[in-house]
């Protein structure tokens, strides 16, 4: 069955519920998100208020949120065009790893790629994918749109992690920003400045999201709140045979480990807010503790009711990031759909809400 994480037990349903979905980035592992968002989509259907995503996780958020028609045929096409049969020219250990791209994919190999490759800077053009998703994504409806999209994106020059949201304005650039992985894609220019995927400093768009929520909760102080985080990269028991597999497993290791820290911050978290409100309860209306600016910064923090994982309940099946074969595509689809109604069915319920005492 699958493994869910939840910082509290599910007691009762709250007054109202709001959703926000933590799409990570994973390549080839995201046709699991795909599966997740099917069961997702299905009636009868979660409202979304916030989706946040980075690389793989920001297209399909883009496609969940500002979709011309259905959400699910854009996924369907976008995973279609990912698609590459495995590479009939590589022994077995590298087959699925350095497949060969079709005349239908989203990538084009960089021409410089080809004639030199120690000098090319990347391996695929990003206009294939730029263009497809002007085609996909009603990008006026998604400006428009209740839900709040956020993606993430790696400033090249500065290094700082940069969140861009339908808000304040949301492109084709900033989607496929959030997704240019070196050495694959080249970098983005938006405005000038040029981005890489944002995965490289946070793969998990976690923050974003709580500080989503507590914009939010300015305007609905009594809404309950459950995030939804979508992991790709489950530990594995099996040591790695070859050099291939060294180099996937360290790959999957750096963004596993980046979780699991935002999952022991996220505890922190919510538990200094939890530790707030008994502080916040049992001051006197008068005390001269409210003015102080940690207590103020502090009481505009709101704690999340309930966090759910959705992860893979048969990691060894996955396979690898790079591994775009139809057939480990299919898999994993069904595979996240399965699993995000098995895990879903157990989270559904949220703790009853805590009245806070009166300043």
């Amino acid at each position: 069955m699958a493994r869910s994480s939840r910082t509290t037990p599910p007691l009762a349903a709250g007054p109202v519920v709001r959703t926000a979905l933590v799409l990570q980035g994973g390549a080839a592992l995201g046709a699991y998100e795909a599966g997740v968002l099917k069961a997702l989509l299905e009636p009868p259907a979660r409202r979304l208020d916030i989706v946040t995503g980075v690389s793989i996780g920001a297209i399909m958020a883009a496609l969940v949120v500002g979709a011309r028609n259905d959400p699910w045929p854009a996924i369907e096409a976008l995973w279609q065009r990912m698609e590459m049969p495995t590479n009939p020219f590589l022994p077995g250990m590298f087959a699925n790893t350095l497949p060969t791209p079709g005349p239908g994919n989203l990538y084009r190999i960089n021409p410089m790629y080809y004639a030199a490759p120690p000098l090319a800077t990347y391996m695929y053009e990003s206009a294939p994918l730029l263009q497809a998703l002007e085609e996909w994504v009603d990008f006026v409806r998604l400006r428009r749109a209740h839900t709040e999209l956020i993606v993430t994106a790696v400033d090249v020059r500065t290094g700082r992690l940069e969140e861009f949201s339908n808000r304040t304005g949301l492109t084709a650039r900033h989607i496929v920003a959030s997704a240019s992985l070196p050495p694959v894609f080249p970098p983005t220019q938006i405005e000038g400045r040029a981005y890489w995927d944002g995965g490289l400093i946070a793969n998990t768009p976690l923050r974003p999201a709580l500080n989503a929520i507590e914009v939010l909760n300015e305007t609905e102080p009594g809404a309950r709140w459950e995030v939804i985080v979508v992991d790709l990269f489950a530990p594995s028991a099996k040591p790695p045979q070859d050099m291939t597999d060294v180099l996937q497993r360290a790959f999957e290791l750096s963004f596993f480990g980046k979780f699991q820290h935002d999952l022991k911050l996220f505890e922190m978290y919510n538990a200094q807010i939890e530790l707030m409100r008994a502080v916040d309860a049992a001051l006197p209306p008068r005390s001269p503790l409210r003015r102080h600016p940690a207590f103020v910064r502090m009481s505009h923090h709101r704690r999340v009711d309930q966090l759910t994982v959705i992860r893979a309940s048969k990691p060894e099946a996955m396979g690898g990031p790079a591994d775009f074969s139809p057939d480990a595509i299919e898999r994993r689809i069904a595979q996240g759909y399965e699993d995000a109604h098995r895990t879903l069915s157990g989270a559904s319920a949220l703790p009853p809400a805590r009245r806070r005492r009166p300043r």
